[in-house]
């Protein structure tokens, strides 16, 4: 099996935490967006790993083969982004038409079964049931979850399944020719190519689909989710260490998370903190934060708070979100 990460988006929503970071290396919970997804990933017998990037993919380059150098992996760039369509299509030539290919978006966290994957012989769409599915594609399926037709962001009620960005295909070369016909016919949903309806041709040319559920589903598209899905995940993870240990004069409130080479000297943290690599922290509280590496924070009390890389927090006290090489109150 194949897997296709398309990451080439510029995160204008989580900005300005984005300026300088990728949407998927943005940290949470002791590693980065991209990073959880990776590891959902350890149990299946993946063959190569494609990457879709554009903006700032030279960093996502660089971020796979530092962390990941073990990985089979391939970059493909998307530099003018027309939909998550053109994304997959880009990849064609690294496709076999006999091996599945697994499509995972790379902006959503989730909590789903991949074990049936190991032996997949049909096509699997992931979902989750929400209140309000218009601005995602829903499938729309019989009792048994068999997919019917499939609506890429439908303004009329179809259907409550969402369609959660995990898309594993065996059909792969009928995925190819659906993908090449939208786009040579120009097919486009509110402007650009969409997967959604080159799997909408495939289900009209034949092809069959199941649903499966996953039991959570975490869409970092905006700062306040990215603190809640770095809540739900600090919880998942298990305290290896005492950080009383590490760092003997401060006190934490546990699920918190603290990178290496960093420095705390009497500080209150947590819960819910993820504090990244190489600050520099003393006198201060930091509480449902997550602090990018190479910060140094002094005198301060920062909750609710997402700060960019190698930023500089003096005598300031409430919600910040900010980028990298930012200044609060220069000592």
């Amino acid at each position: 099996m194949k897997v296709i990460i398309p990451i080439a988006g510029s995160g204008l929503r989580m900005r300005p935490m984005t300026l300088n970071i990728p949407k998927c290396l943005l940290p949470i919970a002791g590693s980065t967006i991209l990073g959880h997804i990776l590891t959902k990933l350890d149990n299946l017998s993946i063959s190569e790993y494609i990457f879709v990037v554009g903006y700032l993919g030279s960093s996502v380059e660089s971020y796979i083969k530092t962390e990941y150098p073990h990985i089979p992996a391939k970059f493909v760039w998307q530099n003018e982004p027309q939909g998550l369509g053109e994304a997959i299509s880009l990849c064609e030539n690294l496709l076999t038409d006999n091996e599945p290919v697994l499509i995972i978006l790379g902006d959503t966290l989730f909590e789903a079964d991949f074990s049936p994957l190991k032996s997949l012989s049909g096509n699997v769409l992931y979902v989750r049931e929400i209140e309000n599915p218009k601005r995602f594609g829903v499938a729309k399926t019989d009792e048994h979850g068999k997919v019917e037709f499939l609506v890429e962001k439908p303004q009329e009620f179809v259907s409550n399944k969402a369609l959660v960005g995990i898309y594993a295909i065996s059909n792969t070369l009928e995925l190819k020719n659906s993908l090449n016909h939208i786009i040579s016919n120009n097919i486009r949903t509110r402007g650009e190519f969409q997967l959604t309806d080159a799997l909408q041709l495939m289900l009209k040319n034949g092809c069959e689909f199941n649903t499966a559920s996953i039991a959570e589903w975490l869409d970092c598209g905006t700062p306040e989710i990215l603190l809640e899905s770095n809540r739900y995940l600090l919880k998942t993870i298990s305290q290896e260490e005492s950080l009383e240990a590490r760092f003997p004069d401060c006190k934490f409130e546990y699920p918190c998370s603290v990178g290496g080479q960093t420095e705390l000297s009497n500080c209150s943290i947590g819960p819910f903190a993820n504090i990244g690599k190489n600050c520099k922290i003393k006198g201060t509280a930091i509480e449902n934060s997550i602090i990018s590496n190479g910060n140094t924070l002094c005198n301060s009390s920062i909750r609710n708070s997402i700060l960019g890389e190698n930023s500089s927090i003096n005598n300031f006290s409430g919600s910040l979100y900010t980028g990298s090489y930012c200044v609060v109150n220069p000592s």
